[in-house]
């Protein structure tokens, strides 16, 4: 008679079942990465935007109606004193526009294509061409601030 031996390990079918399911799961987990990752990016560009935004508007308020000047004044303005960058690539700097009544449009320079739209989430366009004073409430740039 044979003798039993005792079996230790798993066998080769056991170990390829479990194979296959840690690459369904990474199959899946993969694309909701990138998908987190993009919303998490774009989140805290709108909400850089914002801050810029609401910076100039105190920088306004709290020197006498005098708006912006420059980048380093809304730098002096921030809570850490440096101006936020985009988190796609900080190698481009916001772009700000100054209006006369102390607001701001902000452009983020990452925003190229209509397919990166989503990302900017704020004012779109370029900064360059100052939009028309009219019956549409829109207040003119004054001052078109980058590095």
């Amino acid at each position: 008679m044979r003798k039993m031996l005792n079996k230790k390990g798993f066998s080769l079918v056991e170990l390829m079942i479990v194979v296959v399911i840690m690459g369904i799961l990474i199959a899946v987990a993969i694309p909701l990465y990138g998908a987190i990752t993009k919303n998490a990016n774009n989140k805290t560009c709108a909400t850089n935007i914002e801050t810029i935004k609401n910076t100039c508007a105190n920088y306004y308020a709290s020197y006498d109606q005098t708006a912006v000047g420059s980048l380093d004044d809304i730098e002096s303005m921030m809570d850490d004193g440096e101006m936020p960058v985009c988190p796609l690539d900080d190698t481009k700097p916001y772009k700000v526009g100054i209006q006369a009544n102390g607001g701001a449009q902000v452009y983020c320079q990452n925003t190229t294509t209509e397919a990166d739209s989503d990302h900017m989430a704020a004012d779109t366009g370029s900064l360059a061409a100052a939009p028309a004073v009219g019956g549409t409430g829109q207040t003119a740039i004054v001052a078109v601030l980058s590095n």
